[in-house]
């Protein structure tokens, strides 16, 4: 029986990011997985919206969930409001598993989200309970209250964020650092290592979901009991490759979706 891994998260109507991203990760990593919904995203070319769930219902499913035995990790994605934070929180403060926290706060698409009240209950409540947490640049800075331009910034910016008690704390430069490398920074309080892999170039990048999908999978290989160092290498190699066969949506939309077949698919092309 495969074992189970939960996702916290909200639900992309497009299925680039959120539950669906995370459970078909899970399902590529032989996992099954479980899912509490926290908000439902709902998103067309002109318009992005954030529907958080009533925190009663989120509870309900908590209770759900975690009335099961042989769940091996957890993450956590999108929690919309502080009130949702805080709920997760108390539960999750009960568990004894590997938690992955992506702090989800920043969209290019709405400024719906209340980013300053999210980043100090994340940092209160949720960030002491993290194995990783995995602040992208612009959550990084946001976090860490700095600006991030260099390795440099990242790896202060790291220090800062692991004061508020994460065991791990991975910065994802991408491509957003300046060069012909994306760049990403995984800090356990005692080193810093950085890691380089080719900026992906093509016509239309598929990079909607890489965090999530990032994080889901390092939240598969802990549930595997890998070391960090070897969980974030083979989950930066998942999301490179669920990057460069990605899904287009259509002409509408100037980017599209990471596929989470990806690498499977590649590898038994090669068999």
């Amino acid at each position: 029986m495969p074992h189970k891994i939960l996702t916290i998260a909200g639900s992309d109507s497009l299925a680039g990011g959120g539950v669906q991203a995370d459970l078909a990760t899970f399902s590529n990593y032989e996992y099954f997985g479980l899912s509490v919904l926290t908000a439902i995203v709902t998103i067309t070319p002109t318009d992005f919206k954030i529907y958080p769930i009533d925190s009663k219902i989120i509870e309900a499913q908590l209770q759900s969930a975690l009335a099961l035995d042989d769940i091996v990790a957890i993450k956590v994605g999108l929690l919309p409001t502080p009130e949702i934070i805080q709920l997760v929180s108390t539960y999750l403060a009960k568990i004894n598993v590997p938690i992955v926290v992506d702090p989800v706060m920043v969209f290019k698409e709405t400024t719906q989200i209340n980013i300053k009240s999210i980043a100090d209950t994340l940092k209160t409540q949720l960030l002491p309970l993290a194995t990783v947490v995995t602040p992208n640049l612009n959550e990084a800075q946001i976090l860490a209250n700095q600006p991030i331009n260099s390795i440099d910034d990242m790896k202060q910016a790291a220090k800062t964020i692991a004061h508020y008690g994460s065991k791990n704390i991975v910065v994802k430069g991408g491509s957003n650092i300046p060069g012909s490398q994306a760049i990403d920074l995984l800090f356990n309080h005692k080193e810093s290592y950085v890691f380089y892999q080719d900026k992906i170039h093509t016509s239309s990048l598929y990079h909607n979901g890489a965090g999530c999908t990032l994080s889901a999978s390092l939240a598969a290989n802990l549930g595997h009991s890998f070391d960090i160092v070897h969980a974030f290498k083979d989950a930066k190699d998942f999301v490179w490759q669920g990057i460069q066969n990605g899904v287009t949506l259509n002409a509408e939309f100037s980017d599209g979706n990471v596929w989470q077949g990806a690498r499977r698919q590649n590898h038994e092309a090669n068999i």
